[in-house]
């Protein structure tokens, strides 16, 4: 069972999102250099068909890019409130930030916490705003923490 420190949850990045990012810069400068070497070879038609399909490649990534931020917003809000909530307990139950860790980043009815060597079940209400803890024992105490 993988488990995620607290480290990890508050200092989680999408690199899927910056790598699309990248890609749109780069289409879109191919685009502005291909329509530059357009105007100035007006006659010679391969420059023509490189912008074109420069700024075809550019829709395409800016179509990708868009659909994945918002899928993205949704799943990058729950992964903060759970950053938040993972402090908060640190808080709440006293317990060094080394030794606290999850098994979920998203905030869920009953995930575990691993607090040292103990595990033990989140019970969340139904408006999340409280919880209660409850001592579990893994039959498989293999657990792998995320730093």
């Amino acid at each position: 069972m993988t488990f995620y420190s607290l480290n990890y949850l508050v200092n989680q990045n999408n690199l899927t999102n910056k790598v699309y990012i990248a890609l749109l810069i780069i289409t879109f400068i191919a685009v502005g250099v291909g329509l530059v070497a357009s105007l100035r070879h007006r006659f010679n038609m391969r420059y023509r068909d490189l912008t074109i399909i420069a700024f075809l490649a550019f829709l395409f990534f800016a179509g990708l890019t868009y659909t994945n931020l918002q899928n993205t917003q949704t799943q990058n809000l729950q992964q903060n409130e759970m950053a938040t909530f993972a402090k908060s307990y640190e808080k709440d139950q006293k317990v060094k930030a080394s030794d606290l860790a999850f098994n979920s980043t998203t905030m869920q009815d009953g995930m575990i916490a691993k607090e040292g060597s103990k595990f033990y079940q989140i019970t969340l209400s139904k408006d999340q705003k409280s919880y209660s803890r409850t001592q579990v024992y893994l039959i498989n105490a293999k657990a792998e923490v995320a730093q």
